[in-house]
């Protein structure tokens, strides 16, 4: 039962011996320093000033709204402090968990090679970057990930046996044993919490209200954590290690490729298509006018799809590079969820920086590799076949968790044969195209459309969370002003490639 499992403390391991060590190695010399850290700690003070060095401290202890979290120093990759007793510090580990909270310890000390050890107090500091220690191999991650509501997550085990469950045919006790994922969601902090279940057995959902107290969580280097259902947002059960969103079932059958930012940190996962001839578009009396008349396409050459829409993790990290401003999230929640409130203008500027980070050439697709994409080799209504509903997608009447309510978190319905999630679904696509009334004169090698006299509109495509089923449809498309705004539209990149890469 929900809130029955005993609290066990778990004794933080604390890296004794390596941070004298290590600060010995970095006051001796700089190759010292470079052999144990690499360039060493970077404090950026609110001042403006920036000083690198090795912050002295074993660990960092936090007080999160479920518990004492305390993290070696060996195991943290970033601190954010909070502006202001009410802003949150954040720690960022190795793995990629995050936590939220205050810090315990309010004043750090930065050791220099040639420069006096610099005390500073934490509300002095803006940010610390941690260069990675070399230590031992970690054992295997926890299998449970949780992903909270204000975008913190970390991995650790659920210990809640058994959840009690309000179903359409009454009370139920639901064995966590038979689940791989459980998707939560409420209107504040007093009501219902919802629930939607995902088996292991692929395709078999379930749905309902979670009835009781908090799910207890053991982490590591923290007491068990007591978690209130209306801070989760998700549980995967057994979820692979990563530091990227929580993905329903996994299946990629394509070549995947993952290109490395300028910065060290990894860019957006992608799946390799090898191309071909497909039909594009609907037959005379199926579909709408702007998607006749059909036509055979031919895409000459191998190109890579994001595997999920971009998310407001991946453009929060972009605005906090370039200055833009962070489009609204409509109170939904940002993190995994797919980004939204972005032009096509905006949706093109980020295709140009990350293009720039890693050297590559990233861009929105076009009209006909999307629709090649969300197709996977079925000539189907929608890539799963003929039936709308049955939770294949998110949208207003596909009967999901979601449903016609607000986006969901990126992977939480099953990929395509292609293995690509929301290729149909959560929200519009901006595509390269400009509109066209008409698939007449469409190019068959499917390269971008353009209008002589300009374009008014560009094509979005996939449905969203907001319209029916039928729209869902692989030919379906709409239309929108490139400089609009809106909650049901995002976007997803695909990425040209080289010929030794083919």
């Amino acid at each position: 039962m929900i809130g029955s499992t005993t609290a066990r403390r778990r004794t933080a391991v604390i890296l004794r011996g390596v941070i004298p060590a290590l600060l010995a190695g970095a006051l001796a010399d700089d190759a010292a320093m470079a052999q144990g850290r690499g360039a060493g700690d970077v404090v950026t003070l609110r001042n403006g000033e920036i000083y690198q060095g090795v912050v002295a401290q074993e660990q960092f202890t936090m007080e999160t709204p479920w518990g004492t979290v305390a993290l070696p120093y060996g195991r943290v990759a970033r601190l954010q402090v909070g502006r202001g007793r009410d802003a949150p510090d954040r720690l960022w580990t190795h793995d990629g968990s995050r936590f939220s909270g205050r810090l315990a310890e309010r004043r750090v000390t930065v050791l220099r090679v040639l420069d006096p050890t610099l005390p500073v107090a934490l509300d002095d500091i803006t940010d610390i970057a941690f260069a990675p220690l070399r230590l031992p191999a970690a054992a295997a991650p926890a299998p449970d990930l949780f992903e909270m509501r204000n975008d913190d997550r970390f991995r650790g085990r659920l210990l809640t046996s058994d959840l009690m469950a309000r179903t359409g045919d009454g009370l139920a006790l639901v064995p966590r044993r038979g689940l791989r994922a459980i998707d939560l969601d409420s209107e504040g902090d007093d009501g219902p919490v919802r629930l939607r279940l995902s088996y292991n057995t692929p395709g078999r959902y379930g749905r309902g209200e979670l009835m009781g107290g908090g799910l207890d969580i053991a982490v590591a280097h923290a007491d068990t954590l007591t978690v209130a259902p209306h801070d989760l947002r998700t549980v995967q059960l057994g979820a692979a290690p990563g530091t990227g969103p929580a993905l329903a079932g996994d299946l990629r059958p394509m070549r995947e490729l993952r290109d490395t930012l300028r910065d060290g940190t990894p860019g957006p996962r992608m799946v390799v298509l090898r191309g071909g001839t497909f039909r594009q578009g609907s037959d005379e009396g199926v579909g709408d006018f702007d998607e006749h008349p059909a036509l055979d396409v031919t895409l000459a050459r191998p190109f890579a799809m994001a595997l999920h829409p971009v998310t407001f993790e991946d453009y929060d990290r972009y605005c906090a590079a370039t200055g833009v401003a962070p489009p609204d999230d409509s109170g939904w929640g940002r993190g995994a969820r797919p980004v939204i409130n972005v032009s096509w203008e905006e949706a093109q500027a980020y295709a140009r920086w990350i293009s720039e980070r890693t050297g590559r050439r990233y861009r929105l697709p076009t009209e006909a590799e999307w629709e090649y994409a969300v197709r996977a080799g079925t000539a189907t209504t929608f890539w799963w076949g003929e039936d709308p509903t049955g939770e294949r997608a998110n949208c207003a009447g596909c009967g999901g968790l979601w449903d016609g309510e607000k986006t969901a978190p990126v992977g939480r319905y099953r990929p395509n044969p292609f293995g690509l999630y929301d290729m149909a679904g959560n929200v519009f696509h901006w595509m390269a195209d400009c509109y066209h009334d008409s698939m007449a004169g469409a190019p068959g090698d499917g390269t971008s459309r353009e209008k002589a006299a300009g374009c008014g509109k560009r094509v979005i495509r996939g449905g969203a969370w907001s319209f029916p089923p039928k729209e869902m449809r692989s030919a379906n498309k709409w239309r929108d002003f490139p400089s609009r705004h809106s909650d049901d539209t995002g976007f997803r990149l695909v990425r040209d490639m080289e010929e030794n890469e083919e």
